[in-house]
This record gives C-alpha cells, sequence and structure tokens, in this order.
C-alpha cells in the first residue's frame, strides 16, 4: 500500500510573490516528495471560471518546467478562514503564502488575520522573495516565552531530518521572571531536538 504523500498549500492570486511562495513550495516539495495544492479565492461565483482557467495554465507550466502538477482549488470566501479551513480540509502540512512589502506585511499582521494564522492547525510560512538557494542550510529559530515553541521543534526535526541544516536559535530577551523562567523552560526543551543541530 502506498503511503499518502503530504501537502504544501500555496494561494496564489496571480502576482509575483505568489510565484515566489510557488517556487519555495516546490524545492521544499522535491525534497520532502509533497504534493503541492494551489488555492485561489474568488469573491463572486463569476470570477470562478478565469480563476480555474489561469491556475490551471500555472499547474501545467508547474509541471513543464518542475515535473510537479499542482491540484488547483478555486474557492468563494474570505482570504484567511478559506486559506486555514481548505488546508484542514485536504490536511495540508504547510501553508506558504506570499506577501506585498511592508503594506503586505501589515495586513497580514492585522489582530484579526494573525490570529486565523496563529490559530491555525497548520504552519504557515511567509516569503516575500524568490527561494536565494535550492536548500534551506541555515535557519533561524527564535525562543520565547510561548508555549507553542514546543511545537515548533518537531519542525525543527522534521526540516533537519530532510536537510542537515545549520540551526541559529535567536532567545527573546524578556525582564519579567516569570517570562525568563519559561523562556529558559523552553530553551532546555528546545536543546533535546538541537543536539548536535546547532
Amino acid at each position: 500500500m502506498e503511503k499518502e504523500k503530504n501537502t504544501i498549500l500555496v494561494p496564489h492570486d496571480f502576482t509575483p510573490v505568489a510565484e515566489n511562495a510557488l517556487e519555495h513550495a516546490l524545492i521544499i516539495a522535491k525534497v520532502m516528495d509533497n504534493d503541492i495544492s494551489l488555492i485561489h479565492i474568488v469573491k463572486e461565483d463569476s470570477e470562478i471560471e478565469k480563476a480555474t482557467e489561469q491556475c490551471n495554465e500555472i499547474a501545467e507550466k508547474t509541471f513543464n518546467d518542475h515535473f510537479i502538477k499542482p491540484d488547483v482549488i478555486i474557492k468563494k470566501g474570505s482570504i484567511f478562514t478559506t486559506i486555514a479551513d481548505v488546508a484542514k480540509e485536504i490536511n495540508a502540512n504547510l501553508v506558504i503564502m506570499g506577501t506585498h512589502g511592508l503594506k503586505g506585511m501589515q495586513k497580514l499582521t492585522g489582530s484579526w488575520a494573525l490570529k486565523v494564522i496563529t490559530g491555525s492547525p497548520v504552519p504557515f510560512v511567509i516569503v516575500q522573495e524568490k527561494p536565494r538557494h535550492k536548500r534551506f542550510e541555515k535557519v533561524v529559530f527564535p525562543i520565547d516565552f510561548r508555549r507553542e515553541n514546543k511545537e515548533k521543534n518537531h519542525w525543527v526535526n522534521y526540516l533537519y531530518n530532510y536537510y542537515k541544516a545549520k540551526f541559529y536559535i535567536i532567545i527573546q530577551e524578556v525582564k519579567d521572571k516569570t517570562f525568563k523562567n519559561r523562556v529558559k523552560a523552553n530553551l532546555s526543551f528546545a536543546k533535546k531536538f538541537f543536539d548536535g543541530k546547532v
């Protein structure tokens, strides 16, 4: 019985940053043997046909250039809730999304959008530029006082198993004693995962 592949979900709005996100997804998909799904979200039903045509062209070009053909998903809805819903629905292991410069990042990190992204069970990777390398060789890993740090450690292990990258730990400086203790605890927990990787 063949093992089901993991899927990387890439929101695509036909912009250069969406293409950059797709390029990042291709790098990861090739190394980790993942599938890719493109999602485009429309506001009106009347936009579905044209969006499907455009996404199918992108999928075909991707196959011709990289021998990986992304699935195409067109949904009517709101960008942030629909992306998270579809990621869950297709059991995606990762969402790679492009954002447009500082203004785009400000939109993306607005409190509502940030809650959707951080509240999602599927990790989001946000990119702006094209990939600079064909593999991850150096990864910066921030540690702070939050409990979610422990979940990130599993991703470190996952990435390390495929890329053998060097990880650099950055620790958040905090003044509050309780937060300092949490940072210490998270660092201690991370060291188990990082043994030999930093």
